[in-house]
């Protein structure tokens, strides 16, 4: 990840349908109108009224942080002065991290020098009036920090209390620091990803990250969803979380007590099930049942497949005969005439696009997967929207990701601190926001 990392400084936060679309390559869009969240007029969300305290640095934290925002809970980002380790990666506009903004909508930012002994009672009353907190420190550090689950049960004997780490809370490895590229590694995900001739690969995005902020958003949705509210820990670790969404491959190790074989873009399962080169560019077909490879024999006019691969066992056997004869049809037309000749008969059929046509595609832009943010610093910004709808609208945060300490003023004066106070702390450097004029 560029920001692969899963743990950083102490104490600072840290991380660590059988149809296809079928719209030619030609015609997609490279640019298009983004989803604006200056329109956004929503009805508030399922988690409305709830309060959320995040101390999170790169991503797993404040991606799931970022989902309870979007299902409507409030979220105080509590940031060091020198801020979420994710503000300093790039790419920037005007100074501000469009990195940072994917993973930071919808949070107030609080910004205090965590060890200064006011900014520590500010946060215990954040943290008694907080419904929710999430974290991911590295080992220990948020014990340091002051907000271990015991003194946070102290402070609010109802809190969830979730954390994100690298292997687990216990165990042999808790103490130990990861990166997104270590837990791929120790999940056994590199050994499985790649193509079987040029050795194993690295999936490209910072999957352990997302997967642990799902996990981590899921279940303190479940633990605030329970009646009668009581407190709960909840525990993700960044490994296995990697280590579940493989659970195909897992079966294919456990059952035979041996590594599976990579198989690059194919499917260790069901075959044709890969991406395969038209005379232009590649596109991806998938195979998934008997009718599937009848009705894509039928339309390359290739009846005599039928006999001599009748059934998946047979077409996995052989599938590298199979994809040969296949590819040698394919590669006389070009991608789009493919895929919409296959999607037109109901196979699962795509183009492979380039991230930019994906994120401009037209679903993509129905879907409103792409917001644009009017930022008062960074101007125009475009950032990934939700995948997640309720009520036929996407659940999004409506306000924009906070500049450093955007909200520390007006968080602090909530927390009882006077203005005169305020002013001084910004002044010496315990806080960071906009001092009174």
């Amino acid at each position: 990840m560029p920001a692969d990392v899963a743990r950083g400084q102490d104490p600072g936060p840290e991380s660590g349908p059988d149809a296809a679309a079928t719209v030619p390559r030609a015609n997609r869009r490279r640019s298009g109108a983004a989803a604006s969240s200056d329109t956004d007029v929503r009805e508030p969300g399922p988690l409305h009224g709830t309060l959320v305290v995040e101390f999170g640095n790169l991503i797993a934290a404040p991606y799931a942080a970022m989902l309870l925002a979007d299902m409507g809970a409030r979220v105080i980002k509590v940031e060091p002065i020198e801020g979420d380790l994710g503000r300093g990666f790039g790419p920037y506009q005007n100074g501000e991290s469009t990195f940072f903004m994917m993973t930071n909508r919808g949070k107030e930012s609080l910004c205090l020098d965590t060890k200064d002994w006011l900014s520590k009672r500010v946060l215990d009353n954040v943290v008694k009036k907080s419904d929710v907190l999430v974290h991911n420190l590295r080992h220990g550090a948020i014990d340091r920090l002051g907000f271990g689950e015991s003194r946070a049960r102290e402070l609010n004997p109802r809190i969830v209390y979730a954390s994100i780490s690298a292997f687990g809370a216990e165990g042999p490895y808790a103490a130990r620091p990861g990166i997104d590229v270590v837990f791929q590694g120790e999940s056994g995900m590199i050994s499985i990803t790649g193509d079987p001739k040029d050795g194993p690969r690295k999936t490209a995005t910072t999957i352990g990250d997302y997967v642990a902020g799902t996990n981590a958003a899921m279940a303190i949705a479940a633990a605030l969803a329970e009646r009668p509210r009581r407190s709960r820990r909840i525990d993700v670790s960044l490994r296995d979380g990697v280590m579940a969404v493989q659970s195909g491959w897992n079966a294919l190790a456990l059952t035979a007590d041996a590594q599976p074989d990579r198989t690059g873009t194919a499917s260790p399962y069901l075959a044709p099930n890969q991406v395969f080169e038209a005379a232009d560019a590649p596109f991806t077909l998938a195979i998934v049942s008997e009718r599937h490879f009848r009705v894509l024999v039928e339309a390359l006019g290739l009846p005599e497949l039928v006999d001599a691969y009748p059934d998946n066992q047979t077409r996995m056997a052989k599938r590298q005969t199979l994809a040969r004869r296949l590819s040698s049809v394919f590669k006389t037309e070009k991608a789009d005439h493919w895929v919409s000749l296959l999607g037109d008969v109901g196979l699962p059929v795509g183009h492979v696009l380039e991230l930019i046509e994906a994120l401009t595609d037209p679903q993509a832009r129905h879907n409103e997967m792409i917001v644009e943010y009017d930022h008062p610093v960074a101007g125009k910004v475009r950032t990934t929207g939700s995948p997640i709808h309720v009520d036929g609208a996407p659940a999004r945060a409506p306000t924009m990701p906070p500049s450093l300490g955007s909200h520390t003023r007006a968080i602090l004066a909530e927390m009882g601190v006077a203005e005169g106070t305020i002013d001084q702390m910004i002044s010496d450097g315990t806080a960071k926001g906009v001092v009174s004029r």
